[in-house]
């Protein structure tokens, strides 16, 4: 198990150069979010695993087959990486990132690889358009924070002026605070 890699994979280097050559930039392993996804698309706010089918336990998969010595441990340890997955994708969502997962045996079909990295580019640029319109409205356009600060000073003249027919200052002090 030491010679199992759990960067740069084959799978991992396939979809890295089908997004380059789609004119995607992106960054790898960022250890600033959690589960370190493979490849993040900060620009897409798009976190991307790539996952190995016998690894991860992918359900339904020729590929994700169980040893048949030491079955209790592979069950367990199979099971613990699911439920990891399960969790940094949550943790990741939870976080405003779109988690997209690209298995194994979709890469391993050559004859249908351009297509599936043609649907994972049009499924980034969807999560990025939705990461745009969440943005936009998360920002304050200049018109409404310059009425919101015009508001503000109005609102301190006026308690100014209040405070000032209420506790007369004599001109002398007045002006002296002023310099």
């Amino acid at each position: 198990m030491s010679s199992i890699r759990g960067k740069n994979t084959k799978p991992e280097i396939l979809v890295r150069k089908g997004l380059h050559a789609r004119g995607f930039r992106f960054r790898l392993q960022d250890r600033r979010l959690p589960g370190r996804p493979d490849i993040v698309l900060p620009k897409y706010g798009v976190a991307i695993m790539v996952n190995g089918c016998f690894w991860h336990g992918h359900k339904g998969c020729r590929y994700a087959t169980k040893p048949k010595s030491n079955v209790e441990f592979w069950e367990t340890k199979i099971a613990r990486n699911r439920h990891r997955d399960e969790v940094t994708a949550a943790h990741l969502e939870a976080l405003g990132w779109t988690v997209i997962t690209v298995w194994e045996c979709d890469l391993r079909k050559t004859a249908g690889l351009n297509e599936k990295l043609d649907a994972l580019a049009d499924e980034i640029i969807r999560a990025g358009e939705l990461k745009h319109k969440r943005d936009a409205l998360k920002k304050k356009t200049r018109m409404e924070v310059k009425k919101e600060r015009e508001e503000m000073l109005r609102r301190q003249a006026r308690l100014e002026a209040e405070i000032n027919s209420l506790y007369p200052i004599p001109r002398k002090i007045r002006s002296a605070s002023l310099e």
